[in-house]
């Protein structure tokens, strides 16, 4: 897993019965990509192929995994999935976009009388239910005072519209400046 970008897509938990079923937790938005024969990356045993999965009970099989005792090494491993692979896989709608598209998108704040760049996304957090854009402040910002980066709640309130070409902000400037 070296020099392409890869996306977290699951964490494996606990082992599930004796034919080498584990719990798994999805950290996609889309968790069709689940399927029999559908490819991901580890970090340390390579590329895992799934043999089943329980989208009921999220609970998932890997060819060459079928045992307990094979499943066992695979407890606390993380999946990945290239950024292509998970553009491929994923059935987006139109004006919907993988995060990883949003990674380096400037911020504009839509003022009554004049926009302001707020700077630029270098990541989205989830936090419970809801999704954070971090901001790196714009530099001239910075120099006037504002903290190094902060986080616009992913809600109708302060984003306007949202795109690979630019994100526009209302009242995200009044964030920054309480942080």
């Amino acid at each position: 897993m070296k020099d392409t970008p890869y996306l977290l897509v699951a964490k494996i938990g606990r082992l599930v019965g004796v034919r080498g079923d584990l719990k798994i937790h999805i950290v996609s938005d889309f968790p069709s990509i689940f399927v029999p024969k559908a490819t991901f990356h580890t970090h340390s045993l390579g590329t895992l192929c799934i043999q089943s999965f329980d989208c009921i009970k999220n609970l998932i099989r890997f060819e060459n995994y079928t045992s307990r005792e094979s499943a066992a090494r695979l407890v606390n491993c993380e999946i990945y999935s290239t950024f292509e692979e998970s553009r491929a896989m994923c059935e987006l709608q139109e004006g919907e976009f993988l995060w990883q598209e949003m990674i380096g998108v400037s911020v504009c704040d839509k003022g009554d009388t004049s926009d302001m760049n707020l700077g630029v996304i270098t990541d989205i957090e989830r936090i419970g239910t809801l999704d954070y854009l971090l901001v790196s402040t714009d530099i001239a910002l910075i120099q006037r005072g504002y903290k190094k980066q902060f986080l616009i709640p992913n809600i109708p309130h302060f984003v306007l519209s949202l795109s690979p070409e630019g994100i526009f902000t209302r009242n995200a400037l009044a964030i920054l400046e309480q942080s």
